[in-house]
């Protein structure tokens, strides 16, 4: 009976970099921070004339609401902020738990996805809302608001203060 030698470990093709690890957790960080400012800028409604807020998106669509109708959004926003209130707190404690996650022993990615699909899930309920209040509000116009309105949605974005970003109510 011949024995055997034993193999010697092959090692990893590829060189370990301790670095990729660092800017994935910060990578991921930053999402989520970019994440939570556009919840947190969403729920502020459309912007009055001296300074941003809302969801990019949704933004540009209340910032082209002829008048009483951008108002009145607006007014609807603030109003209903306490619906929202459990929705932001969970995104802000999404932060911890994708932390955990990332740095949970033994890696598990499908935890990481998992925060990651919840925080989207928060997102797509808050722009629901949103898109709620806006269709309210075009629901009450007359053909002659909604043509203005209609009008005003294919003009290009003003800039906002210091000539970036979008621009506060149109005239």
């Amino acid at each position: 009976m011949t024995e055997a030698t034993p193999t010697p470990p092959v090692p990893d093709p590829r060189p370990r970099r301790p670095w990729t690890r660092v800017l994935l957790v910060a990578s991921l960080g930053l999402n989520l921070a970019f994440v939570g400012l556009m919840a947190g800028l969403a729920l502020k409604g459309p912007p009055g004339p001296h300074g941003p807020g809302g969801d990019p998106g949704l933004r540009f669509y209340g910032d082209a609401l002829p008048e009483p109708y951008r108002g009145e959004l607006g007014r609807s926003l603030r109003a209903s902020r306490g619906e929202w209130v459990g929705q932001r707190q969970r995104l802000r404690g999404l932060r911890a738990d994708l932390a955990a996650a990332l740095t949970a022993e033994p890696y598990d990615p499908a935890a990481v996805s998992a925060v990651l699909d919840d925080g989207t899930g928060i997102m797509a309920a808050l722009g629901r809302r949103g898109t709620g209040l806006l269709l309210e509000q075009i629901g009450r116009m007359d053909a002659e608001a909604r043509a203005e309105y209609a009008r005003r949605l294919m003009e290009p974005p003003r800039p906002g203060p210091g000539g970036k970003g979008p621009g506060g109510p149109r005239h």
